[in-house]
Parts: structure tokens; sequence; C-alpha cells
């Protein structure tokens, strides 16, 4: 009786280690992260919950190819899309876009928030340049890799309106 009690127990706390983990994906990055929801990993809705807050509304849908998709939105300040299984041609968090200063962005260890001047991202480790795409959007260019347009923001009058965080393409 006694090895049946810790073999259900220990099942137990397998299964809820396992529902609060976070699931790194080929696409994970320790780099870019929000209150601590870091990008391309693959987390629960209730932990978004946790870490973010309630949002506003939440959209499921089929995956590409496993899985489900999500997109929780929190009112105008935050948008994240995710899939659900690693499996998925895009696993994990594929977009963080923030629109206003309630939420902090830490990338690779500076903190960035819309609002700020766009000269706080050349302070970014490894920052390169700021390369003009279309209207008041800039990507941010990272050690010279011309092909990663994972991050971009958007500039007007030198602040920050708007920081997209998307998946890197190369």
């Amino acid at each position: 009786m006694r090895k049946q009690v810790f073999c259900i127990l220990s099942f137990f706390f397998l299964v809820l280690s396992h529902l609060s983990a976070q699931i790194k994906t080929r696409d994970s990055r320790e780099d870019i992260s929000i209150n601590g929801i870091k990008f391309g990993y693959i987390y629960s809705i209730d932990q978004f919950k946790k870490a973010l807050g309630e949002p506003n509304r939440i959209d499921t849908w089929d995956a590409t190819d496993y899985g489900k998709g999500h997109e929780l939105i929190y009112g105008n300040d935050l948008t994240i899309r995710f899939n659900d299984d690693a499996r998925d041609l895009q696993p994990g968090i594929i977009c963080f876009i923030l629109n206003t200063d309630k939420y902090t962005l830490d990338i690779k260890g500076t903190k960035l928030k819309v609002g700020d001047s766009v000269e706080k991202v050349k302070t970014i480790k490894g920052y390169t340049k700021l390369e003009w795409r279309w209207d008041d959007y800039y990507v941010v260019l990272f050690n010279n890799h011309m092909t990663d347009e994972s991050v971009m923001v958007q500039v007007k009058d030198g602040i920050i309106t708007q920081i997209n965080i998307e998946d890197r393409y190369y």
C-alpha cells in the first residue's frame, strides 16, 4: 500500500511540474522576454495569466501542423501569438506586439518600453543599426545579421510608439 501511495504522489508531482514548466522550442530565445515570459517557449494560458494578468480576449484556431494556435489580447496594450505544440512549423511564442508602456520588454538585458527614446535601442547588446522598412517602422539589426528582422520598432518624433517581436526567418 505504501508503495502505491508513493507512486501516485510521484506521478501527481510529475504532472504538476510539467504543467507549470515552460517548454523550450527550436525557436526559443533566452534574450527576449516580458515579465519572465520568454519568446519562442511554449507556455500554458494559465502561465500567461499568472505572469501578465487576465487577457481581454483569447482566440484559438488549428495551428499549421500540430496543436492549436492562440492569440492573447490584453486590450490595446499587448498581443501575444503562440502555437502550443513543439512539433508545429512555428512552435511556441511567435509574436509579441507592445502598444503601451504598461509592459516592459527585456531584450538582451536592456529594459525597453513604448514611450522610450529610440536612442535606448542603440544600447541593446549587439546593436548594429536601425534600418527603415516602411512608414515609421524600423528593424533593429544585431551583430550584422541582416536577415534577422525579428525586432521592429515604430518611431514617431524620436519616441518608440510600438514594439514588435517576431520569429527570425534565417
